[in-house]
């Protein structure tokens, strides 16, 4: 007997690759870099995490699940597999620093910008005498 799949008038067919790519969100303040992953399925133990000359990368693998005996599959469309996703955060950044937590399948990285990226106020003195600003040496 041959099986047809039931699910083909109900799902379109739409192209996709075959591997495992979280999709992912990355956000800016003043103050730091967030950076939010997807990764239904997986555990803190699945994945890891490293900053090695300016790239943030995350590596992991969502694995397909073993069907019991006399089981096949009929129709599938989750993504299964390695991946790794990377992000060029700014030099100076500390690693450290960084800070990572995974709440139900969503993995946030805060990472705190570089003093030097941060924003600074310039104080305006008041009153006084005008200072007579001199060229920059070349």
């Amino acid at each position: 007997m041959l099986l047809t799949d039931p699910f083909v008038p109900f799902f379109a067919q739409v192209p996709r690759t075959a591997t495992f790519l979280p999709p992912a969100d990355v956000t800016v303040s003043e103050g730091d870099l967030v950076l939010t992953l997807d990764l239904p399925g997986l555990t803190a133990d699945d994945v890891s995490i490293e900053l090695v000359d300016g790239v943030l990368t995350v590596r992991g693998e969502r694995k397909r699940p073993h069907l019991a005996e006399g089981t096949s599959w009929v129709h599938s469309e989750r993504s299964f597999g390695s991946f790794e996703r990377r992000v060029t955060v700014p030099k100076g950044v500390d690693a450290d620093a960084i800070m990572a937590s995974m709440d139900n399948g969503v993995l946030s990285l805060i990472v705190p910008k570089p003093e030097r990226l941060k924003p600074k106020a310039i104080a305006i003195a008041a009153g006084g005498k005008p200072t007579e600003l001199e060229p920059a040496a070349a």
